[in-house]
């Protein structure tokens, strides 16, 4: 099973702190609700991924995806934001609002309502 560059970090940062390769599992089968990686596959990934590594690979998926992203995003703006707009201004009503609920209910979708409520009220708190 691949774990995801986000368990793979934690994994190293928690070792980095000191912690021990099974508090570390236990920590990652309560935080991520899934079966922790071996004691060994963790190992591997802090002999040969360190963070430097981690990083570089991340920014290089990254800069794949946004690629792909970008068209998406532009057929999402013109055959849906616009519209919304135009129509929020000929009713009258906020228009950036209008972009903004727009905006958040693409992030909702994404991450599902429970997630985003909890970062949300996360993001909330922490200001």
């Amino acid at each position: 099973m691949g774990f995801n560059f986000e368990i793979k970090l934690f994994a190293l940062d928690s070792r980095s702190e000191g912690r021990g390769w099974g508090e570390i599992r236990r920590a990652i089968e309560e935080k991520f609700n899934i079966k922790p990686p071996t004691v060994r596959a963790m190992q591997k990934w802090e002999k040969g991924a360190g963070r430097d590594t981690l990083n570089r690979v991340l920014k290089e998926k990254a800069k794949k995806e946004a690629e792909a992203i970008k068209a998406q995003a532009l057929t999402s703006v013109a055959e849906d934001l616009l519209p919304r707009l135009w129509k929020a201004r000929d009713a009258g009503d906020d228009i950036e609002y209008a972009g903004w609920r727009w905006f958040f209910s693409i992030v909702e979708t994404t991450l599902g309502g429970e997630k985003f409520k909890r970062f949300l009220q996360k993001y909330l708190d922490g200001r």
